[in-house]
């Protein structure tokens, strides 16, 4: 027998926002409780490419050394992603559905620097980014909590659901 508890919890905008862009027509309750079964999580997210690191300004690049470790580490794109059992579904600052990436597509997860995302030239060293290919691209990915403070690298939410 399965027993029935009725909770209550507040939710901020930005992610009530992302829950009704999701849910379509079911009813939030239902999709929150669906979506907790089946989901690793919900995270801001910044992310740029790999063949992109080699395009990056001079104010990008400065940003991104100035504003670390606390602001932001260096990206091209911010958003959202969300990480559910099939795919890694990635999402802009606006909620469009950017694209979508199936679990068994991924190739080479990493948390580490790289020959191409380097520890000085691209970071300051002590945040290295969480980083995967597919479909002969490689992204490299920092997260956090929906309102959280820094962005990571290592999310080990993230890294259980691909390992």
């Amino acid at each position: 027998m399965v027993n029935k508890i009725k909770i209550s919890i507040t939710l901020n905008d930005t992610l009530m926002r992302l829950i009704d862009l999701i849910r379509g027509d079911i009813p939030r309750s239902k999709f929150i409780e669906n979506y907790l079964k089946g989901s690793i999580g919900i995270f801001e997210a910044i992310w740029i490419y790999g063949d992109e690191l080699d395009k990056i300004t001079k104010k990008e690049f400065l940003y991104s050394h100035i504003s670390q470790p606390l602001v932001k580490p260096l990206h091209r794109y911010e958003g959202f992603i969300d990480i559910n059992k099939e795919s890694l579904d990635f999402y802009d600052v606006t909620l469009e559905k950017l694209f979508s990436v199936p679990k068994q597509d991924i190739k080479s997860f990493k948390v580490c620097y790289d020959k191409r995302f380097r520890r000085l030239l691209h970071s300051r060293g002590a945040n290295p980014p969480m980083h995967f290919s597919f479909d002969k691209r490689t992204i490299y990915l920092f997260t956090r909590p929906i309102g959280g403070i820094v962005f990571k690298g290592n999310n080990d939410a993230i890294s259980r659901a691909l390992i």
